[in-house]
């Protein structure tokens, strides 16, 4: 998923941040499900200076979201900024999100042939090309759920909950998995598109395309998730 122009900061964000060099696949806190944020640890200076910390990154690396164990911490927190999609500027910050799938036709059980309700679900995945901040420089088509609530908390601790669909509920469902200790690899299941994948991994490696300290030391490649 390439993009052209790089993402500016958005009113209201948070200044000031500090760009750190991003998790590569492969790094153990990216495969194992991240620590929530505690009561304790919300509203906090050091919370904030982690948030400004990631969006700064983020945008370094032309980035449209970013999990907290993409740039080493143990924390369950995301921010996006969907500003370049479709539609009005979306971003912000979940801590501890939940995905729920959301149904577009309700029924009680039994309510349709089991033919029809195969098909609806089929109907409710989409298939979209992905790209990782923490595997920069490859793609693969993931199929996710078309539609999702997203429920959580702001770093005040606020309550969260919005609804997406589309593209926006794709990056959102990568970010959320990000905090499972699951990357969009995971979910390719053909095994020689994975060796693809490697293959092209590997050789940007092998030109160094993508600093060790990525994006502190910037990339001629740009992806967006």
């Amino acid at each position: 998923m390439p993009q052209d122009e790089e993402s500016s900061m958005p009113a209201g964000a948070p200044p000031n941040g500090k760009i750190r060099p991003i998790t590569r696949w492969g790094t153990s806190i990216l495969h194992r499900p991240a620590r929530e944020v505690t009561p304790a640890e919300l509203d906090t200076p050091a919370l904030d200076a982690l948030i400004a910390d990631m969006f700064a990154t983020m945008y370094a690396a032309n980035g449209v979201g970013l999990a907290a164990n993409q740039v080493g911490v143990d924390l369950k927190v995301f921010v996006y900024d969907l500003t370049d999609l479709r539609g009005p500027r979306s971003w912000g910050v979940v801590c501890n999100p939940v995905v729920q799938t959301r149904d577009t036709q309700q029924g009680p059980p039994g309510h349709y042939h089991h033919e029809k309700r195969e098909q609806e679900e089929q109907q409710q995945q989409q298939s979209m090309t992905e790209g990782c901040l923490s595997y920069p420089g490859v793609s693969a088509s993931v199929s996710r759920p078309r539609f999702i609530t997203v429920r959580g908390v702001d770093q005040r601790g606020n309550p969260i909950e919005f609804d997406a669909d589309g593209l926006r509920a794709h990056i959102l469902q990568h970010e959320t998995d990000h905090l499972n200790g699951i990357v969009y690899g995971d979910h390719v299941s053909v095994p020689e598109e994975r060796q693809r994948m490697d293959r092209e991994y590997q050789e940007l490696e092998s030109r160094t395309a993508y600093p060790e300290n990525w994006p502190v030391t910037r990339s001629k490649h740009r992806w967006i998730i």
